[in-house]
């Protein structure tokens, strides 16, 4: 009695099984289906009869719909949920559903669970995967490129989160089959970047380093993410190595600039920067950092007049460069307003003192009101107009003055 019950189990899950095979065949005849009405819709569509297209598309939908749940209901009972072939099916399945625009109210998720399957057929038979790795492979990479064109969208919109999200994905798709997109990666970094997770670029053009993506582009991605992350030293590091392979590199020079004007170690590329003027003449910038520099009362390379000399490289270069002119104009105003101010702290029988103090002030102001008197005219903004008033005030220029009003 007991080997009749033994037996009739057996039977029981032989036809279990036998069901559930049939509904992955069952799933795979209903996708077959889906797959000749969307042929017969794009030919349709190439025949400008877009309501027999539409029509084809809505009964592609039905036969998809019963293949995943003919699919769903194998992959998770036990006699078909551990066989490659059904999650083989399964990944066809749902790159149907995720391929057209159409079926999305089907399953959201379809792209991601074709990259879970496939995962799936790699852990469950290897050789299988294999086999049929060239058509896997195919389905993956349309997805990654799916998410890959998502992203660009996204950044192009200025929707850098969501762009950071689909880049990503293309990231991991690839890796699903043993592949890099060092094109989504690149992106992505830029977008970490945009959105201000430096960290997390940092971290991805170190991969793309280490991939072999040894370019000068990527170096200043990664030494301008370190900077901005916080980590100075880290950034100087890797300018060291990037300059070492790409010495004529100029961006990879105006992030090393940027880079030790960030830390306060102004005095150990001045003469690079000097050398950068030199080198491009018609380039105002080089000759603006100098100034920028020189101009800086806490920096220790703090000279006026070389800060004058410099903005004034600038201007032969451009004469239509307005913050040199406003650099150089407010160096000479804030001198002339501490010299009013030491003048106005003596006591008062220091008459002399008072005379002479009051006189450099007012030749600084002298030297000062060309600039922003240029300044005003190239951006005539409030700040500057107050900046020109002040000066034709402290000039005793009441006439001048009254014209700004």
């Amino acid at each position: 009695m007991k080997r009749l019950v033994l037996t009739l189990a057996i039977a029981l899950i032989s036809s279990f099984a036998f069901a559930q095979n049939i509904q992955v065949q069952n799933a795979f005849n209903f996708q077959k289906t889906a797959k000749q009405y969307i042929e017969q819709a794009d030919a349709f569509k190439v025949q400008n009869k877009i309501e027999k297209a539409d029509k084809q598309m809505t009964n592609a939908k039905l036969a998809l719909q019963r293949a995943k749940d003919a699919i769903d209901a194998a992959s998770t009972h036990e006699a078909t949920m551990n066989q490659a072939k059904t999650w083989h099916y399964y990944a066809v399945v749902y790159y149907y559903i995720g391929a057209y625009p159409e079926f999305a109210s089907i399953d959201m998720e379809a792209n991601a669970k074709v990259l879970s399957a496939v995962e799936k057929i790699r852990q469950l038979d290897p050789d299988y995967y294999v086999q049929m790795g060239q058509e896997l492979s195919s389905y993956v990479r349309n997805i990654g490129n799916g998410f890959y064109q998502l992203g660009v969208d996204s950044f192009n919109n200025g929707n850098y989160e969501d762009a950071c999200t689909n880049f990503q994905k293309a990231v991991s798709a690839s890796q699903k089959i043993g592949l890099v997109d060092d094109a989504a990666m690149q992106n992505l970094a830029l977008c970490y970047t945009k959105t201000e997770k430096f960290n997390e670029a940092a971290q991805v053009y170190e991969q793309l380093i280490s991939n072999g993506i040894d370019e000068a582009n990527i170096y200043s991605g990664l030494i301008n993410a370190y900077r901005e992350a916080g980590n100075g030293e880290k950034s100087v590091e890797f300018i060291n190595i990037a300059r070492e392979k790409y010495p004529e590199d100029a961006q990879l020079v105006n992030d090393m600039i940027n880079t030790y004007l960030t830390l306060h170690r102004e005095s150990e590329i001045i003469n690079q920067i000097l050398e950068m003027a030199e080198k491009y003449p018609e380039q105002p910038v080089y000759y603006f950092i100098l100034g920028t520099i020189y101009g800086n009362e806490e920096s220790e390379l703090f000279s006026i007049e070389n800060a004058l000399v410099c903005y004034d490289n600038v201007i032969k270069i451009d004469a239509n460069y307005v913050d040199a002119y406003i650099n150089a104009g407010s160096i000479l105003i804030d001198q002339a307003a501490d010299k009013y101010n030491e003048a106005n702290d003596l006591p008062i029988d220091k008459v002399a003192e008072y005379k002479k103090m009051m006189e450099e002030g007012k030749a600084f102001d002298e030297k000062a009101l060309p600039y922003v008197v240029k300044a005003y005219e190239l951006s005539p903004e409030p700040a500057i107009k107050q900046a020109l008033k002040m000066c034709y005030v402290r000039l005793k220029m009441a006439d001048k003055a009254a014209e700004l009003n």
